[in-house]
């Protein structure tokens, strides 16, 4: 494919996040509310593709190493528009205790190129793609309790066309509604010394289960249907697919490599860094 198909234009250009977990554009912080409308890049079940995360701009940076948190990948079937309880988890990562990594850590490392397993059994179909990153400098306070209060979600989309004899589509959580500000891995202070992370939305949904089970915890290192993750903006079926951390994101597939695996998410002893920290993270923003 080539860049910038199969992408969901994004509202803006900048690195700007959302912070309202009850606005519409949580969804794909897009500039039509008909995200569902545009071209598809077609992908078989089984074979992987890629979303590549960066900043929007003129640079090839992936996030600022102070935005801490998670990332996941969420798909809902392109008819409903997003709307309602259609969107499933089939990727995250969150925090590891034991090696002080986050899920933003191992975007960067992979330069933001995230490859996404589409699970074997996914009944055929268009559907939404949407790659998400959530960083937790300023999530100490909640959302509205002060202009920089909020945990910052950089939320992404891509279209893709799955081909395939599968015939699971999992149940799913309405966004906006899969989050609350209050929610404890929304609301977290990453300058305290902290001992879990519990990924907020869904759980990574097992394939294959008979219908609703969901793989592994949100509270552990997450069970991973592909390795890596980020934005930028760029897609093709020949595999890779771009966003960016600010919101835009494409997306390709190949039908070679199978990155199926899983991770143990210990999240057991760990500590988070100190609050002089925070001072630091202001001037780099």
């Amino acid at each position: 494919m080539e860049e910038g198909k199969c992408t969901v234009k994004p509202w803006d250009d900048k690195n700007y996040p959302e912070k309202d977990v009850t606005k519409d554009t949580m969804r794909c912080r897009s500039a039509s509310t008909a995200i569902n409308e545009g071209e598809y890049c077609d992908v078989a079940a089984g074979s992987t593709f890629s979303v590549h995360m960066h900043e929007s701009g003129p640079t090839d940076r992936v996030i600022s190493e102070s935005h801490k948190g998670p990332y996941m990948v969420y798909m809902a079937p392109a008819a409903s528009n997003g709307e309602g309880n259609v969107w499933f988890s089939v990727l995250d990562e969150g925090w590891n205790p034991d090696t002080d990594v986050w899920g933003v850590d191992t975007l960067i490392k992979l330069n933001g190129k995230l490859d996404i397993q589409v699970p074997p059994t996914l009944a055929p179909g268009q559907y939404i793609v949407r790659a998400q990153v959530i960083a937790l400098h300023e999530a100490d306070r909640v959302y509205g309790e002060d202009e920089d209060a909020g945990a910052e979600f950089f939320p992404s989309c891509v279209l893709i066309n799955v081909s395939g004899t599968g015939t699971e589509v999992p149940p799913g959580v309405a966004i906006p509604g899969a989050y609350d500000k209050n929610d404890p891995g929304v609301h977290f202070n990453l300058w305290d010394d902290a001992t879990s992370y519990e990924i907020p939305g869904p759980a990574v949904y097992e394939f294959g289960s008979g219908g609703g089970a969901a793989a592994t915890n949100n509270t552990g290192t997450p069970s991973v249907i592909a390795s890596s993750p980020a934005p930028s903006s760029s897609s093709s079926s020949s595999g890779s697919s771009s966003g960016s951390s600010s919101g835009s994101s494409s997306s390709s597939s190949s039908s070679g490599k199978s990155c199926l695996s899983k991770r143990k998410n210990k999240r057991g002893k760990g500590k988070r860094g100190k609050k002089s920290r925070r001072n630091k993270v202001r001037e780099e923003m």
